[in-house]
């Protein structure tokens, strides 16, 4: 035999599960069954969805046993009429039944008792599975805050299908692999000339100013105090972390690059199909970062070129971070005519 949370996980019945909770919700004011309504529709969402964002669980949740305490309130009046006609009885029901502070205690002990009020029967049996329902929709959770609603009239993005996103992959493998051995060499070159610069330098203001430098510094060294002053000190690994720093930089650009692109690319190949014909125009590598061009060609003779770059800047923390600016240009379509003032919009919608 399954316990209920076993059941609803094996046959998704959570949302149903709370759905039996909105007619008790007649018994508040409209204010607030307004709200349980919609605390319900959220948690009911997310359990077809399987997947929920930690702050709006945490609200729904929680709104939800307040409105349902609020209803308890109502309900629970009746049980002193039940104390005073049945005082054996009720001396057995547990304490939390008659407070309800503790909402998913009430409805746990409520299990116990067999001879309740039928207006206690009723509601107690609409709210028995809401502990868990919610459990099971807990296991959903994902972290942060759900994205903000788009503005009236704001283009949304569609996701593009596998087939489509793993040939724009492949063709975006193909253009790093014609510049990735050459990106490492630019890379090495750069953090090695700035580590060769600083790696015997004591003092925090001896450091040169410059962002790869800064960058180098905050990788080998470590701050050091000694009779009341700072200093340098190198790491034993300064080497290997080094080799480390080169490594990520270069499989974070190739990385960012190969997904940026291929997510710009993905919707338009499974709109036309597989490109007649696709070339590397140029590709430009300078202080490890990249400028790369490629022209796709389709059988209806529309054609476009992608010119992707790779710029990186550094947060008001010095964290360095990646930007990968796409541009759509020479944008041909299939009547001969050019697009004018190309975007990624106007590609996904017109070309």
């Amino acid at each position: 035999m399954f316990t209920f949370k076993s059941y609803i996980v094996e046959s998704s019945e959570a949302g149903t599960a709370l759905a039996k909770v909105k007619p008790i919700l007649n018994m508040v004011s409209d204010r607030y069954k307004t709200k349980g309504v919609e605390y319900l529709d959220i948690l009911i969402k997310a359990a077809e969805d399987k997947s929920i964002y930690n702050a709006r669980f945490t609200e729904a949740s929680s709104g939800l046993l307040n409105i349902v305490r609020l209803t308890y309130d109502i309900v629970s009046k009746t049980i002193i009429d039940y104390r005073q006609s049945n005082r054996d009885a009720s001396e057995k029901i547990p304490y939390s039944i008659y407070t309800a502070g503790d909402i998913k205690k009430a409805i746990k002990d409520t299990a116990k008792i067999t001879d309740l009020p039928s207006q206690l029967k009723t509601f107690f049996n609409s709210v028995k599975d809401i502990p868990e329902a919610l459990s099971v929709i807990k296991g959903y959770v994902q972290k942060g805050k759900p994205p903000k609603e788009p503005k009236p009239g704001q283009f949304i993005k569609p996701l593009a299908s596998f087939d489509a996103t793993k040939s724009a992959f492949k063709f975006m493998q193909e253009a790093t692999d014609s510049f990735k051995t050459e990106l490492k060499e630019s890379v090495t070159s750069q953090i090695m000339t700035a580590y060769e610069n600083i790696r015997d330098i004591t003092r925090g203001p001896d450091l040169p100013k410059d962002e790869t430098s800064q960058l180098v510094a905050t990788t080998i060294f470590i701050v050091r105090t000694k009779e009341g002053k700072k200093y340098l000190e190198k790491m034993p690994d300064a080497v290997a972390r080094i080799k480390k720093l080169i490594e990520n930089n270069v499989s974070e650009i190739v990385d960012g690059f190969v997904s940026k692109n291929t997510s710009k690319l993905a919707l338009i190949l499974q709109k036309k199909g597989q490109p007649k014909s696709h070339e590397i125009v140029k590709t430009n590598i300078r202080n490890g970062m990249v400028e790369n061009t490629m022209k796709f060609t389709f059988e209806d003779s529309s054609s476009f070129t992608l010119e992707s770059s790779v710029i990186y800047k550094y947060s008001a923390r010095g964290n360095l971070f990646f930007q990968y600016p796409t541009r759509f240009k020479n944008v041909k379509l299939a009547d001969g005519s050019m697009m004018k003032m190309p975007s990624e919009e106007k590609m996904i919608k017109e070309f």
